[in-house]
């Protein structure tokens, strides 16, 4: 059975970007099917046309709905991410959240996330098949 994950994050910044190509290689390197919007631009419309918005929305709501777990990586609080670690909470799936610094989670993200990954190598020993529970257990906000 072959897992498909959906990763969130931001992917603007070069930090952003480093952080989202490095988590996309552990995923794959682990067999999962791994759709990162990334990847997913709809180049063949014009950037930020509202043609291009209403595509972009489109494809990632839907594979958000056809995903069998959500990674996401909160560590710059994107809203774009937020909205689909929210989106993949309210149709029940499983939210893997991966945070590489020390700073307080939102509260309203530790009590809707299924796993708490807190580093590459964690993220990279966590499976996919059996989707262990793991709690944040450290300071919200």
């Amino acid at each position: 059975m072959t897992v498909r994950v959906y990763l969130a994050s931001g992917f603007f910044n070069d930090q952003q970007l480093q952080k989202v190509e490095k988590t996309e290689g552990i995923l794959r390197a682990k067999g999962l099917l791994v759709f990162s919007p990334r990847e997913h631009q709809n180049e063949s419309l014009p950037l930020g046309s509202r043609e291009w918005r209403a595509e972009t929305f489109r494809d990632d709501r839907a594979a958000i709905l056809q995903s069998d777990v959500v990674v996401a990586i909160y560590d710059e609080q994107d809203a774009g991410t937020m909205w689909e670690i929210g989106f993949a909470y309210a149709n029940q799936k499983p939210i893997v959240i991966l945070h590489i610094n020390e700073e307080p989670v939102n509260i309203m993200i530790t009590e809707s996330l299924h796993a708490y990954v807190d580093s590459f190598r964690q993220l990279d020993e966590y499976s996919f098949y059996r989707l262990r529970k793991i709690p944040y257990e450290g300071d919200v906000t």
